[in-house]
């Protein structure tokens, strides 16, 4: 092997040393910036509040209800099959908005991921369908005079 040889693969080694330092310096950033937003999605809240007023729910990133509030109007206004009814529209809207809040902060991430997990393990839910907003689902009533409508409270639209 030359001298010009051995100076050419050095040259070489050189390049592929800064770029696998570059691959690794993004690899720290997208790492850090992931366990922000993995912060982030662990302290977030929702809430919605029924139109009437009598039912506000509180839930957590998965969607778990954190906090629930009914007014002392509440019983009187609604049958029980009417507030649970009633809770369960609020609950579900307050899953929805929180669901929407997720998918809006890992949209950066999933925009720019170019490989889901499916890619790889074909069968397996991907980071995109657990994100994507789903349907609302409308409770069925045992009670017609209750509002169906649910509106959320302010901050979280």
């Amino acid at each position: 092997m030359s001298a010009a040889d051995v100076g050419s693969m050095r040259g070489q080694v050189e390049v592929l040393r800064a770029q696998i330092d570059s691959m690794q310096d993004v690899l720290l950033e997208r790492t850090r910036s992931l366990a922000d937003l993995q912060e982030r999605i662990a302290r977030s809240r929702a809430s919605a509040r029924s139109s009437d007023g009598c039912v506000e729910i509180v839930v957590d990133a998965s969607g778990a209800i954190v906090g629930v509030t009914l007014s002392g109007s509440s019983y009187g206004k609604h049958s029980p099959a009417a507030l649970g009814n009633l809770i369960l529209a609020t609950a579900t809207s307050a899953a929805e908005d929180m669901r929407r809040q997720v998918a809006e902060m890992t949209k950066p991430f999933t925009d720019a991921a170019r490989i889901d997990l499916p890619d790889l393990v074909p069968g397996v839910l991907g980071l995109r369908e657990i994100l994507e907003p789903r349907p609302s689902s409308t409770p069925v009533t045992g009670d017609e005079h209750w509002d169906r409508t649910v509106l959320r409270s302010s901050g979280n639209v």
